[in-house]
């Protein structure tokens, strides 16, 4: 799961690129995502074969986003399931780095 991945995410303000780097040791697994200028950590999520979950809080000056999210890697895409307390979004990020 190592590497850099980006996505876009439709939203009512219009697309929103993210960028999201992942850093896997043995069934941890976490990260940073950058989106609208900010950067959040994604910590100590759970890696199982291709899959990957993580739940936490992202931050910036408009917005508090909590997360439920579940991925998996196939190929160089990454898969994502996000529910979150502004609804459901489904995402797949290309591996970039």
């Amino acid at each position: 799961m190592d590497g850099v991945y980006e996505t876009s995410i439709n939203t009512p303000m219009g697309n929103i690129n993210a960028r999201i780097a992942l850093k896997q040791t043995g069934n941890v697994i976490n990260g940073i995502v950058e989106i609208m200028g900010s950067k959040n950590a994604l910590n100590t999520g759970k890696v199982n074969g291709n899959k990957c979950y993580f739940s936490g809080e992202m931050k910036n000056n408009m917005l508090s986003l909590k997360y439920d999210i579940t991925g998996e890697l196939v190929g160089n895409i990454l898969n994502i399931y996000a529910k979150t307390n502004m609804g459901e979004f489904k995402l797949q990020a290309k591996k970039v780095g």
